[in-house]
C-alpha cells in the first residue's frame, strides 16, 4: 500500500482542488456523485433526531446537569464540558416532551470533543420499543 508524506499529501489535495475548479458545473456535480458512493456511509446504526431536553447525569462518582443535544435507538449527545474519558459508565435522567415519567438509562462514554460527550446506551437500561415510539 502507497503511503505519503505530510507534504505529499498537500501537494495532491492542492492538485484535485485545481482540477475540480477547472471541471464545469456538471462534471463537477457527476465527480461528487461518484465520490460519494465510492466513500463509506455513516457509521451510525440508527439516525439521530435533534432533542433538546436537560438531562441529570453521574460519571465517576460526579454529579452533572447538562443538555441533551440529539437523540437516537442507541444513545444521545450530551453538550457538556469537563473531563471525561470514553468507556466510563454514565447513569442519565431525564424526559421526553409530552411525557410524565423520567427515563433512566445508563451507558457509557463512547466519544469525547470539545463541545460534549456522545454516550451509548447499555441495551439492557432501554425499552427500545418505548424510545422508538417516543422518536416518531
Amino acid at each position: 500500500m502507497e503511503t505519503f508524506r505530510e507534504s505529499e499529501v498537500s501537494t495532491v489535495t492542492e492538485q484535485l482542488i485545481s482540477l475540480v475548479l477547472n471541471l464545469s458545473q456538471e462534471k463537477q456535480k457527476n465527480l461528487l456523485k461518484e465520490l460519494e458512493l465510492e466513500l463509506p456511509k455513516e457509521r451510525r446504526r440508527h439516525r439521530r433526531e435533534p432533542f433538546m431536553t436537560v438531562v441529570d447525569f453521574t460519571s465517576q462518582g460526579r454529579v452533572y446537569r447538562e443538555f441533551v443535544n440529539d437523540i437516537s435507538e442507541s444513545g444521545v449527545y450530551i453538550q457538556a464540558s469537563g473531563f471525561f474519558s470514553v468507556g466510563h459508565d454514565v447513569k442519565m435522567i431525564f424526559s421526553f416532551p409530552g411525557s410524565q415519567e423520567n427515563m433512566k438509562i445508563t451507558g457509557h462514554i463512547a466519544r469525547v470533543d470539545n463541545t460534549g460527550i456522545g454516550i451509548e446506551f447499555k441495551l439492557s437500561s432501554v425499552d427500545n420499543e418505548e424510545l422508538r415510539s417516543l422518536l416518531n
